[in-house]
């Protein structure tokens, strides 16, 4: 009896294998070591193998809430696959603190490596394979700890709890990322949303993965539904946590952190897929200017049940009025919005002050394109954002949309922190030197959403 269940749960797993594009070699590993990937860490090994392709990806993520056995299927994939499969590959298998990390790795070794020859050096932290592949397990506490990996080639790293890293720490095991081998180096990370690390790990891998524009990553997300061999008990410990943390490790919600301002954006709920406005929406705008910071055009529309959509954005600095506002008719043009919208683009005071014999609202004016004051109280205006957002589990439905090719806009309502000095109002954030982060869409946003909700737009 027992051989017929294992014979029939072979079947199953080539056949699920199968439809992934799963290698036959890297199945026999599994089995061969007692390891049953279930489906969602299958689709985490067929991204893996898709890194030996020469124009494959390097860095694969698998996360999103606890439970899912992403750690044991990161593990197996580099020690009974990876480490089997090439003689003398060097592994790092790294989270921030030592003690968590030798802990976990040898907890981990008990399971997967269980029918796999193998020695171990605890008080090294350092895993032999017949072959000569070893792993070793290290820690990037603090920014002095990089030096540690200077100068060290690691064929595979494998990072446990990526999102506890700031970008720095990730770029510097980026570096040590590198063989001499006939190998293709690559990265595995696991995590869950939150921490230090969340906007450049949801940057890096949800964003593309969300956006169908994957390259040099794959993302696999996976929630405990995912684990059939989970503590039933784990579940309900779960559900216990309340506000961010119960959205982020029951759900895996990459929309949601510790202080995020605008805490019921759901991606999932706010963001949708473009679809041409109706003749009859009234269209009207939201822009702040800047020039070393970005100027922003938002294009928005209200359909007959007050509902409002962001359908565009328009979003770039260091240019010119003239040049903006060729990109602006453009974008009116391409959404169908050329009705009324250039006698209701709704800005901040900066463009009408009056420092010279013409303002910024003046040099655009001879562009085709008109401002009028907006409102801008900043508090309302949160207050009017978050109020559209809604809250579905309180019966409230969302009266904000956003079309999914507002890339700025979406990257940049998430990652909003409460202003310590003010909780309400919001953290301002300037983009860095790579022109990324800022709160200038967000601006945008405030002003045309808080003007139309205030009733002083007039459609003609």
């Amino acid at each position: 009896m027992k051989a017929k269940k294992l014979i029939n749960k072979i079947a199953r797993l080539e056949i699920a294998a199968h439809h992934l594009d799963c290698s036959r070699q890297q199945l026999e590993h599994f089995i061969s070591a007692g390891y049953f990937p279930q489906p969602r860490q299958l689709h985490f090994h067929a991204a893996a193998r898709l890194c030996d392709l020469p124009d494959g990806p390097t860095q694969i993520g698998f996360g999103g809430a606890r439970g899912p056995g992403k750690s044991h299927a990161a593990l197996a994939q580099t020690a009974l696959d990876d480490c089997r499969r090439f003689p003398e590959l060097k592994v790092l298998f790294i989270r921030r603190f030592a003690k968590q990390a030798r802990e976990q790795f040898d907890d981990l070794r008990r399971t997967v490596l269980r029918n796999v020859p193998h020695r171990y050096i605890k008080s090294e932290g350092l895993l032999i394979f017949p072959n000569g592949s070893r792993i070793s397990v290290g820690h990037i506490r603090t920014e002095n700890d990089i030096d540690q990996f200077l100068g060290i080639e690691y064929d595979v790293i494998l990072i446990e709890e990526a999102t506890t890293l700031s970008e720095l720490k990730m770029q510097a095991l980026r570096d040590s990322n590198r063989t001499s081998k006939n190998f293709r180096p690559r990265i595995y990370t696991t995590t869950n949303p939150g921490g230090i690390g969340h906007v450049w790990y949801k940057k890096r891998f949800v964003d593309p993965f969300r956006t169908h524009k994957e390259l040099d990553t794959r993302f696999i997300p996976a929630t405990i539904e995912d684990n059939a061999v989970i503590d039933p008990d784990y579940r309900r410990k779960l559900e216990e946590n309340t506000g961010w943390k119960l959205r982020a490790h029951r759900y895996g919600d990459w929309e949601i952190a510790a202080g995020q301002f605008l805490d019921n954006f759901n991606y999932d709920l706010h963001v949708i897929e473009p679809f041409p406005i109706p003749p009859e929406w009234h269209c009207f705008m939201g822009m702040d200017y800047g020039y070393k910071h970005p100027t922003v055009f938002l294009l928005l529309a209200v359909d007959g049940d007050d509902n409002v959509y962001v359908l565009d954005e328009h979003v770039q600095n260091g240019w010119l009025p003239q040049q903006h506002a060729k990109e602006v008719h453009a974008m009116i043009e391409r959404n169908g919005a050329h009705r009324n919208v250039r006698y209701h683009i709704y800005a901040g005071a900066d463009v009408f002050a009056q420092k010279s014999q013409f303002t910024i609202s003046d040099t655009y004016l001879d562009e085709g394109l008109a401002f009028t004051p907006a409102d801008t109280d900043r508090i309302q205006g949160a207050h009017e954002l978050r109020t559209r957002l809604g809250n579905p589990e309180a019966g409230i439905p969302p009266s904000l949309f956003i079309f999914n090719r507002c890339h700025n806009l979406i990257e940049c309502l998430p990652n909003l922190q409460n202003d310590p000095k003010n909780p309400e109002d919001v953290l301002k954030v300037d983009v860095n030197e790579e022109g990324v982060g800022g709160d200038d869409t967000y601006d945008a946003l405030r002003y045309a959403v808080k003007t139309y909700s205030s009733g002083r737009l007039y459609f003609a």
